[in-house]
């Protein structure tokens, strides 16, 4: 004798097992409450739409709590606001070592792209695009009777392109670029083969002008006396911005404080105050877990819509890398290796640019 199917124990044994997890009711509950729910009158049958609409409501009640229960089980946590990461990485720095010394010694690696052409006499120059890698290092004197250096110890120009390098090649192969990226001291003019040193002179040669904070040239005793109060370290930056006939906004402010964090001499508190600076920038914005551009893990911050972006490392709270990209790519980036006070002078090399 045959027997019709059961469609309840049918759509029982059809659901998935793994939709009960996270509940406390399994489906196979559900489907039994809905079928002792309003039993019919003695008597009379109950019709069978009625039947099939239960049914049909409670598989549909079943594959939507799977789907909330699979979202919610799959979701991804929503990143730390830029504020968040910043306050928390200046509360670390805040803490390290207050050390002096006589100069401020910073180790780096940077990247620039950019163009420029040479021609013999008689023939026109046509635009190169290039890409120089340079590793440098800079010696800041804490005191006015000493100078200040930039050294140079590699570089390496290339052109972008085929038709690039065959323009390149056409003109001569001449030595491409200088060392360049944010928070990387300008050295002015053609550049000779590594190693090299470049003095850094306000007085004596102004084209290389340092320190230099964003657009502004100031003195060696105006960094050092910055206030660590943030309110009035702001007011300073904006002031310095002012100074050099530029409008101070967030760009000057973001500019300001990665200059002073990648370059210049600072203590644990002043670095603190320029992340809460930066805190207060509304246009901060956390872009999660990263590399810098050699390889270092940390977290990035952007100031959205600029294309520049600061990386660090949240355990320390030290700045790892400033970095600069347009539409495509990166067009410019510093890493710094490392930087703190000493009181050894630098060892330079027999090359030297400048007075």
């Amino acid at each position: 004798m045959s027997r019709k199917p059961d469609p309840m124990r049918l759509l029982t044994m059809a659901r998935p097992a793994s939709l009960d997890r996270g509940s406390s009711v399994s489906a196979d509950d559900l489907l039994v409450k809905a079928a002792a729910e309003a039993p019919a009158e003695p008597g009379r049958r109950r019709p069978r739409l009625l039947t099939a609409f239960r049914l049909a409501s409670v598989a549909t009640a079943v594959a939507v709590a799977a789907v909330v229960l699979v979202r919610s089980e799959g979701a991804t946590p929503s990143l730390e606001p830029a504020r968040t990461v910043l306050l928390a990485a200046a509360a670390r720095i805040e803490t390290a070592n207050p050390a002096t010394g006589r100069y401020w010694h910073t180790i780096g690696q940077s990247m620039a792209v950019g163009a420029e052409g040479q021609a013999p006499a008689g023939m026109e120059p046509r635009l190169v695009n290039y890409r120089v890698t340079c590793t440098h290092e800079v010696w800041m004197a804490k005191s006015g009777r000493d100078p200040s250096w930039l050294v140079v110890t590699a570089q390496s120009g290339k052109p972008l392109t085929e038709a690039d390098e065959e323009t390149w090649r056409r003109q001569g192969a001449y030595r491409l670029g200088g060392c360049e990226g944010p928070g990387v001291p300008g050295v002015g003019g053609v550049v000779p083969s590594p190693p090299f040193a470049v003095r850094l002179d306000d007085e004596l040669a102004p084209e290389v002008s340092y320190p230099q904070v964003g657009s502004t040239h100031v003195t060696t005793k105006e960094v050092m006396n910055l206030p660590t109060d943030v309110a009035k370290l702001r007011q300073v930056l904006q002031g310095w911005t002012r100074r050099s006939g530029q409008r101070a906004d967030d760009e000057s402010l973001y500019t300001q404080a990665t200059s002073l964090l990648s370059q210049l001499p600072t203590t644990p508190r002043l670095r603190a105050a320029l992340y809460r600076v930066l805190a207060d920038v509304p246009r901060m914005r956390n872009t999660g877990a990263t590399t810098d551009p050699i390889g270092r893990a940390g977290t990035g911050i952007e100031l959205s819509g600029s294309g520049r972006r600061i990386v660090i490392d949240e355990t320390s709270g030290r700045l790892l890398a400033a970095e600069e990209r347009d539409a495509r790519a990166l067009t410019s980036w510093t890493a710094l290796t490392a930087s703190g006070w000493t009181d050894t002078r630098p060892a330079l090399p027999t090359r030297i640019i400048g007075p």
